[in-house]
């Protein structure tokens, strides 16, 4: 044990808190991520109906969520702060907190690939050999990733070493758990890459215009960027052993993007229909508008010199010395879904 610092070594030390910082970072992905979720549900809700990805990606949600708050609490107990600054007496407290919340951003990790993977099986809706694929992806997946959870807490036995380091016990070696960690993270983002590049070999097949081809897939192909945020994580996996706490705080970020970039990911293709369904919308109230207004002044013409009553633009207008409108309906159609030929089978729909 190193022998404690002077009062002039320790003034010379930084003397960083980084914890509102953490907290910024984090809080704003997590909301982020539950303002696309929360229009994915609703775009689901008013155009189709939920399904298990919806309800998985939902879990993943309120796990970062609660991933959110403890490492909230950890922060409050010091976490953001240098060893040397670190209150001792937060230890034990600090450690344990933070062992929950990161099982439960591996939790929150697996559910939202789940989902997306969940999605893509939708998709493959005639296509053993590629639905096969993708389920041996979620499972390896879901047993990696899963092993990495169940580590944090069976690494040191009994568990209470875990944050007691002066109790009795033994624990892994830390090169162990930290490369296992790495794979765990690498493997992760493989699978996010794969995941999003699915799309184009189920969508390319389908009878589309090739604009909207690109589209879609572009819009499913998000996930490229949860895989680069696990592979950056991955990246930061050593520091866990720094002999400075402070070292280990970009963790805190990519640990939080790596679940909340695969929910915006995952909830992108969906949203991408209801903004299409809006922009059509208005632009076929925007046409609507322009034709009735070339149209109405000759219509009106007629109407006065015959004196009838007729329907224009639907609405019924009739001549009593002066135009009057008795009654304006207006008829909006909606189409929820187009039938197209896929690949393998079956109706593209998200």
């Amino acid at each position: 044990m190193p022998p404690p610092l002077t009062p002039e070594q320790l003034a010379a030390l930084p003397h960083d808190d980084a914890g509102p910082r953490i907290n910024g970072v984090v809080w704003s992905l997590t909301a982020i991520s539950g303002i696309f979720l929360a229009l994915r549900l609703y775009c689901k809700a008013t155009r189709s109906k939920f399904w298990w990805d919806d309800w998985v990606l939902v879990a993943a949600w309120l796990a970062i969520f609660v991933n959110s708050v403890l490492v909230s609490l950890c922060i409050n107990l010091g976490v953001g702060k240098h060893t040397w600054d670190f209150p001792l007496e937060n230890l034990v407290e600090m450690v344990r907190i933070y062992t929950a919340a990161g099982t439960l951003a591996v939790c929150a990790s697996i559910w939202s690939k789940t989902s997306f993977a969940l999605t893509i099986l939708r998709l493959a809706k005639g296509t053993a050999w590629l639905r096969g694929f993708v389920w041996f992806l979620i499972i390896s997946l879901n047993v990696f990733m899963g092993l990495t959870g169940l580590f944090n807490y069976i690494h040191c036995w009994p568990v209470n070493k875990l944050w007691d380091f002066a109790s009795e016990g033994t624990c892994w070696p830390v090169d162990i758990l930290i490369n296992y960690d790495i794979f765990s993270a690498v493997y992760s983002g493989v699978v996010d890459v794969i995941l999003a590049l699915i799309p184009w070999k189920i969508v390319w097949g389908l009878q589309m215009r090739k604009k909207e081809k690109v589209g879609v897939v572009i819009a499913m192909s998000m996930g490229v960027f949860a895989g680069v945020t696990s592979f950056i994580k991955a990246y930061y996996m050593p520091r866990m052993t720094a002999p400075d706490i402070y070292d280990m705080i970009d963790l805190n970020y990519w640990s939080n993007a790596e679940s909340t970039v695969t929910i915006i990911a995952a909830s992108i293709p969906v949203l991408r229909v209801f903004f299409n369904d809006v922009k059509k919308s208005v632009s076929s109230k925007q046409h609507y508008a322009s034709s009735s207004g070339r149209s109405e002044a000759s219509k009106r013409s007629k109407l006065q010199q015959s004196g009838a009553t007729t329907l224009v633009d639907d609405s019924e207008l009739s001549w009593e010395g002066k135009m009057r409108i008795l009654q304006t309906r207006q008829i909006e159609v909606q189409v929820d879904e187009v039938e197209t030929k896929p690949y393998g089978g079956g109706k593209f729909s998200l």
